[in-house]
């Protein structure tokens, strides 16, 4: 039980991580985009800060996870 328990913290923490790098490749280039849109999406402002935001959280939390396992 303990073995499959750790395999799914793992798993998720990897998962977690994948998507905090993916967000902050976005938010990346959307800092460097001249104009308001990027990939069909409106980034203007505050809007470019929330990516960024949330992907480092995610990261965070999912290279923790992986560590603490």
């Amino acid at each position: 039980m303990n073995d499959e328990n750790t395999k799914f913290k793992r798993n998720l923490g990897a998962v977690l991580t994948g998507i905090g790098l993916l967000l902050l490749l976005f938010a990346c280039a959307a800092f460097m985009s001249s104009n308001n849109r990027l990939m069909g999406f409106d980034v203007a402002g505050a809007r470019k800060i929330a990516p960024a935001v949330l992907g480092l959280i995610l990261m965070v939390s999912g290279v923790g996870m992986i560590n603490r396992t």
